[in-house]
């Protein structure tokens, strides 16, 4: 027999509405009859109807969170960070994981409204797919903030991290070790983060009079079986660049499983940089230089612009933050500038 509101009524001798009003702890109940009430409620095994409850106050108290890669530590501890922010202020969420697939992304989306969601927080696949389906969320007034990546033709709020600023710390470095040629494993093209580090490496390199051949930019797929295959496919042609920059951490593995594969020794047949930092990273031999992210600062500030959003629907603001990203110099390079006897 299902537990009403109206049954712990009855057991306790009180009027139905005392007793929703201690479950859902508004004020006209005595704190000793509210213990009571609760006690009892959890007793009989009583669980409220979310939905009706939904209903009837207009919010289902759930976001709809939108990621590309379960496996990758950087969305995992973003969302964490998300977790810790919306938790403690009575959301709970959906997390939907679109493995950079346009339709995928349109189906978790198009749920995500039949879910009556308070507000969204995505990372778009693409910059264009699924752009009018981003502005029919926008059309219904749910709230919705991306991070990590963006859509820049959408007035959407947004947090992410400097991509140019973080490569032309690896260009320069490259640059100031000696190396004039580079190679470039890329991220899913039609993204904001595959876009902006591809571009922004070529652009460095141009500046700084670095060679950066066409057939050796290969597409990883921002995976890392793609990276895998990628790389192979690098280390086919006859002449090779002296460095290799990895657009992200996932496909550093897959990179690195290649060049093991291979036979070929980094940093001394050829050196390597990727764009974001993980604990294998630090374990490889020898360990890889990157610039760093931070995914919990990221995914508190998206959680948070999200909460204002829904919190003060007639104030949204249309800006965004940037986070910089952080040097880590290890031992993937090698310095060109140092002759073989030891003479600058």
């Amino acid at each position: 027999m299902k537990v009403t509101i109206k049954r712990i009524a009855e057991i306790l001798k009180v009027n139905p509405s005392t007793v929703s009003r201690a479950l859902r702890g508004k004020p006209g109940v005595s704190e000793e009859l509210r213990n009571k009430i609760l006690r009892t409620a959890e007793e009989l095994g009583y669980y409220p109807d979310t939905r009706a409850r939904s209903l009837k106050e207009g919010s289902t108290r759930t976001i709809g969170i939108l990621i590309p890669d379960m496996g990758n530590p950087f969305f995992a501890n973003a969302v964490a960070a998300m977790e810790r922010v919306l938790f403690p202020m009575g959301y709970s969420f959906f997390l939907c994981v679109t493995e950079e697939d346009n339709e995928k992304e349109r189906i978790n989306l198009q749920k995500l409204l039949s879910y009556n969601v308070d507000g969204i927080l995505a990372a778009p696949v693409d910059r264009i797919k699924n752009i009018k389906l981003y502005k029919q969320i926008q059309s219904k007034g749910i709230p919705l903030v991306f991070f990590d990546r963006r859509i820049v033709d959408l007035k959407v709020p947004y947090a992410v991290t400097d991509n140019r600023d973080g490569v032309y710390k690896l260009m320069d470095y490259l640059k100031k070790m000696g190396h004039e040629s580079l190679g470039i494993i890329t991220l899913h093209r039609e993204s904001y983060t595959g876009m902006e580090r591809l571009n922004a490496a070529i652009e460095r390199a141009k500046e700084l009079g670095m060679e950066v051949r066409e057939n050796w930019i290969k597409d990883g797929k921002s995976t890392q079986r793609g990276a895998y295959e990628a790389a192979k496919e690098l280390f086919k042609e006859r002449k090779l660049p002296t460095a290799l920059f990895v657009c992200n951490n996932v496909m550093t593995l897959g990179v690195m499983k290649a060049l093991k594969e291979l036979s070929i020794s980094v940093p001394d047949s050829i050196s390597l940089v990727t764009f974001d930092d993980s604990f294998w990273n630090q374990i490889f031999d020898p360990p890889v230089t990157c610039v760093a992210q931070d995914p919990m600062q990221l995914g508190m500030i998206a959680a948070t612009m999200l909460l204002n959003s829904i919190k003060y629907p007639d104030q949204q603001e249309q800006d965004g933050v940037i986070l910089k990203t952080h040097f880590i110099e290890r031992y993937s390079v090698k310095n060109l500038l140092i002759t073989t006897n030891g003479e600058g």
